[in-house]
């Protein structure tokens, strides 16, 4: 099957800025650093609408997606409301800071902007799934989320570093970005066995998304962890990693379909 790249680059980069801004909104409440919330929102929102943008170049008429969104239970019905909801909810953030409004009002939008940032990575694999074909886990969506959350943590890693921000902060967010590796590179692993993503063609880009999505940002982070003087190299090597990782994992999903071409006539 061949690669859709309008959906990998969907995928990967709302996903990126949707765990961008999860990070952001975690800060508002360990409070370790007053760096990159307002610079690092307007980026997560850019890459959100990029990747929503994206997504409609996939289809040969744009205008007949109108017809799927009348229809809730579609993957693509999903798939814009949550990419509309949570572009809402970071250009209420970014009003926030604007004005200064902080406390209670602010945490319950990071709440939210959290929960919307996460849900997004999963959602976008869970609308791939559909029996009889060889990606149908549900391991499929965790692998999206799990190289979604290393590449938006080490984006905010490098973001805040690049501020200035102080070392306790960096060490935290080293520590996050080697967490957030940790989750994809269990959750790659684990899909790579399930689908056999490891047998194949598919096999060099599930073993790319193992290695860049999740072996480098756990190094980037434990280094930047334990030198956070050096986070802003370190955060950048994690993010190139990480967003080639995630790219290898989205491109491999792909892939793995090229068998069905053997059931159809012509696609």
């Amino acid at each position: 099957m061949d690669i859709q790249w309008s959906l990998v680059l969907f995928t990967a980069l709302t996903g990126m800025g949707g765990w961008l801004f999860f990070f952001i909104c975690l800060n508002v409440f360990v409070r370790k650093t007053d760096k990159g919330a307002f610079a690092g929102t307007a980026t997560a929102l850019a890459l959100t609408v990029v990747g929503g943008l994206a997504s409609v170049t996939h289809l040969s008429h744009p205008d007949r997606m109108l017809g799927a969104l009348q229809h809730p239970t579609s993957g693509i019905f999903t798939e814009a409301l949550l990419v509309g909801l949570l572009a809402i909810v970071m250009i209420a953030f970014l009003v926030m800071l604007r004005r200064g409004i902080d406390g209670g009002a602010l945490k319950a939008v990071a709440v939210v902007g959290m929960a919307l940032g996460a849900l997004m990575s999963f959602m976008a694999g869970q609308s791939y799934l559909m029996s009889a074909i060889a990606w149908n886990t549900e391991l499929l969506p965790l692998g999206y989320l799990g190289t979604a959350a290393a590449s938006g943590a080490a984006a905010y890693l490098v973001l805040i570093a690049a501020q200035k921000a102080d070392e306790n902060a960096c060490s935290l967010y080293g520590l996050m970005t080697l967490a957030a590796g940790c989750v994809a590179l269990i959750t790659v692993l684990a899909y790579g066995a399930v689908a056999g993503a490891f047998a194949g063609d598919a096999a060099p880009m599930t073993i790319a998304a193992a290695a860049f999505g999740g072996v480098a940002p756990i190094a980037c982070g434990f280094l930047a962890r334990k030198k956070p003087g050096s986070a802003v190299a370190l955060g950048a090597v994690a993010l190139i990693a990480a967003l080639i990782g995630s790219i290898a994992f989205r491109c491999a999903m792909w892939v793995i379909g090229a068998g069905l071409y053997d059931f159809f006539g012509l696609i």
